[in-house]
């Protein structure tokens, strides 16, 4: 006899048939999930090693001088602070144990790629190499695979910056700035034939002097280039002149004093006129000529008196030194080529942000390329200032 059809007794068959197949694919699912996290536990602690290896091998190859045996314990030091740093939210282990510190920080090592004394100049290879032990959530795979799990990551970077044994990236210690092409003589006075010598004759051989012929005899007044200044050997000077003055027999012209020393202003005077006549007779020779009391170029008696004025001239300018680029260099060895420069006064370097010693300068109170007196003081810091 056929049984009635029962909607209810079905219903409880299915749904203690899902909680069957739950219950069987249950474990799988958990163990999916767990292998997943395992997984991104493994990426991430090697992609957290590969970026400490990086900072590891860009810091000692701008900084071999660390590691060549002219560094200190703090600057080696600091190198392994920087590192661990970056290795604080990594989620493995050192093999020397649980926590990184300074001892678990390996040694860079140098290779000498350019064929020099040393492994630790320009163009060689720094290489570091860092492993790490992970311990798997899942049983299983520590099984498989083993746990702890080892990894290596090893980063390599050219020998490049920062400062070797004192010496700024790509070569010797910057010489203090010199005149590599010519120093402009001082034109005013001469005839403009010999101005014209002197010209050439200081070194402006590719130059141009105008007037380029003529005019020999006159005298020159002025020049468009200051005397001193270290110019192109190509340069282009013009001068102005003035006609010598021409006197009748027995008068002769009298010289311009003004601007000179009273010693040289005397001199002067004693080419054509009685040097007994010149006023002040004696003293005042490093004083400066204001006025003379007969007029330049005018044609007076060799017999005649005169008379100058003068003063103390004004004190010279401080001396001025070019200022080198110091960004980039250690802050205990950034002194020298500062002073190589000819600076006297007070190099300070501002205390480090993080731990202790030596660090990269970021900034300079003085700016590079630009001129100061010789004796300005210079300070240098770890971090750009506003």
């Amino acid at each position: 006899m056929k049984l009635p059809f029962r909607r209810g007794d079905t219903t409880e068959r299915t749904r203690g048939q899902a909680m069957v197949e739950f219950a069987l694919i249950l474990p799988v699912l958990v163990l999916l999930l767990v292998l997943a996290i395992d997984f991104g536990r493994v990426f991430f602690g090697y992609v957290a090693l590969n970026n400490a290896a990086r900072i590891a091998a860009n810091a000692a190859a701008q900084g071999p001088d660390t590691w060549d045996g002219t560094g200190t314990t703090a600057e080696q030091d600091a190198y392994r602070d920087e590192v661990i740093r970056d290795l604080q939210s990594i989620n493995c282990d050192p093999p020397s144990g649980t926590v990184w510190d300074r001892a678990a920080i390996p040694d860079p090592v140098f290779t000498n790629r350019v064929g020099t004394a040393d492994p630790y100049e320009i163009g060689d290879r720094v290489t570091v190499s860092m492993t790490c032990e992970l311990s798997f959530v899942t049983p299983i795979v520590g099984a498989i695979v083993g746990s702890p799990f080892t990894f290596v990551a090893e980063a390599n970077f050219d020998v490049r910056g920062g400062i070797i044994n004192g010496v700024p990236v790509g070569g010797t210690l910057p010489s203090p700035p010199t005149c590599i092409d010519a120093v402009v003589p001082n034109l005013v006075g001469q005839s403009v034939a010999t101005a014209r010598t002197t010209w050439f004759g200081a070194g402006f051989n590719t130059g141009t002097f105008n007037p380029a012929t003529g005019q020999d005899t006159e005298t020159v007044s002025s020049q468009s280039v200051t005397a001193g200044a270290c110019m192109a050997k190509s340069t282009v000077v013009t001068v102005t002149t003035s006609t010598a003055t021409t006197c009748t027999a027995p008068d002769v012209a009298v010289p311009n004093m003004v601007g000179m020393t009273v010693a040289a202003a005397r001199t002067a005077w004693d080419v054509n006129f009685d040097v007994a006549n010149f006023n002040p007779s004696a003293g005042f020779d490093t004083e400066q000529v204001d006025t003379q009391s007969i007029p330049a170029d005018s044609c007076r008696d060799p017999g005649d008196t005169i008379t100058v004025t003068h003063s103390v001239p004004p004190p010279p300018p401080p001396p001025t030194c070019a200022m080198p680029q110091l960004v980039g260099l250690s802050s205990n060895k950034a002194e020298a080529p500062w002073r190589a420069f000819g600076f006297t006064g007070t190099y300070t370097a501002a205390p480090p942000t993080q731990g202790n010693g030596n660090y990269i300068v970021q900034y300079q109170s003085l700016i590079g390329g630009q001129t100061y007196p010789c004796d300005s003081d210079l300070e240098v810091g770890p971090v750009s200032q506003p």
